[in-house]
């Protein structure tokens, strides 16, 4: 429960960026210059950026001290992971927003297994195939991305042979590494290209051409 824990300890410790350009999410994705909500950057290699943004109250905490330990979890994660290739986790910044009333972490994962397993949350990338094979149920429930009608069920089927798919349970901006073709109903697609999940409080399944 580590992201729930981090949650936690931000919210008490905190009361309560970079320009990255992707084809992705039905058009070229954004990510701001200056990232002000919790995001999620899937790249194409399945490696993810988590972006966690909230409140600073430096009364409480010092902007060193909340770095100090975002890298000492790094750190206890990673010598739990020695056998991977590089890192599981990387931390590449923990900085203020603004005027100095938000605080965002941003943290490099070599897949979307270690995300999930350091945040405690679901998030799979991969195909239909490599889902299933992995005990993760494929909604066919979905809806066309570009307008929200219901999918086609003869075209989603094409289209899941051979796409690629994001599942998640992550309240969160999620930014593709492909086009998206279908999303969970209720989801919706962002001004900036990317798949607005943030208010989500149950699985979202994506699915992309690739």
């Amino acid at each position: 429960m580590r992201q729930n824990r981090m949650k936690k300890c931000l919210t008490t410790v905190l009361s309560g960026i970079l320009v990255l350009s992707l084809s992705g999410c039905g058009q070229t994705a954004k990510l701001p210059e200056e990232v002000v909500n919790t995001s999620l950057v899937v790249e194409k290699d399945g490696k993810v950026i988590s972006y966690l943004v909230n409140t600073f109250d430096k009364e409480f905490y010092s902007l060193d001290g909340l770095e100090e330990m975002v890298k000492n979890e790094a750190e206890e994660f990673n010598a739990a992971h020695t056998d991977t290739p590089e890192e599981a986790l990387t931390v590449k910044t923990v900085q203020a927003l603004g005027d100095g009333d938000m605080v965002q972490v941003v943290q490099e994962f070599d897949s979307a297994d270690s995300y999930a397993e350091y945040n405690d949350q679901d998030l799979f990338y991969g195909t239909r195939v490599e889902a299933l094979a992995q005990g993760n149920p494929v909604n066919k429930e979905l809806v066309n991305a570009a307008d929200g009608t219901p999918a086609d069920p003869d075209k989603l089927e094409k289209a899941l042979e051979k796409g690629h798919l994001i599942i998640t349970n992550a309240s969160a901006y999620i930014y593709c590494p492909y086009p998206v073709l279908y999303i969970s109903e209720g989801v919706v697609m962002g001004e900036d290209g990317s798949v607005d999940a943030s208010q989500s409080d149950g699985v979202v399944t994506i699915l992309m051409k690739r």
